[in-house]
């Protein structure tokens, strides 16, 4: 396995405080009481970084860009889930060269069991849990469209791809 470089970790630092930004911006959505939804779309510098340099960059991305979401929401999966899900993506868009939209929204398969499990321990309602994914779905899926949209251009591709190790 390479290794990442001071580079690639100064972006990664980089990417993961946009994702907490982001996550700062999220918008609090109805759900059962006692629990907090929020859409956000903190999870686009992780999908960003992992189809441009690689999967491992990605998840780690994706691990520290929730913290402020993690914090809002309370439920200390959220990092784990979000790096699962860019590592997922990462992995489908290297072996299958499939669109950021489309290994978003696949990555949401690996993830739903795992945000089940992580929900059903704080006590989450199911009809809150399947808001959850569908919501997860959903960000993942428009997160891709924006990162395919940036990757349009040609001066960002080739920066991002100067990060790989």
């Amino acid at each position: 396995m390479k290794y990442i470089n001071a580079k690639t970790l100064a972006l990664i630092v980089c990417m993961s405080a946009l994702g907490n930004v982001l996550g700062f911006l999220g918008i609090r959505l109805p759900s059962a009481p006692g629990t907090t939804v929020e859409f956000h779309l903190s999870a686009l510098p992780a999908l960003l970084v992992t189809v441009s340099i690689n999967p491992v960059a990605g998840a780690i991305t994706g691990l520290l860009s929730v913290i402020i979401s993690t914090m809002r929401i309370g439920n200390v999966f959220i990092p784990f889930g979000n790096a699962l899900l860019a590592a997922i993506a990462g992995l489908l868009h290297g072996r299958f060269k499939l669109s950021p939209p489309v290994c978003g929204a696949l990555a949401v398969i690996p993830y739903a069991p795992y945000i089940w499990l992580a929900c059903t321990v704080y006590g989450v309602p199911s009809p809150v849990i399947s808001f959850i994914i569908v919501k997860a779905l959903i960000e993942l899926s428009l997160s891709g469209i924006i990162v395919e949209l940036v990757l349009s251009r040609r001066e960002i591709k080739n920066f991002f791809s100067s990060f790989r190790t």
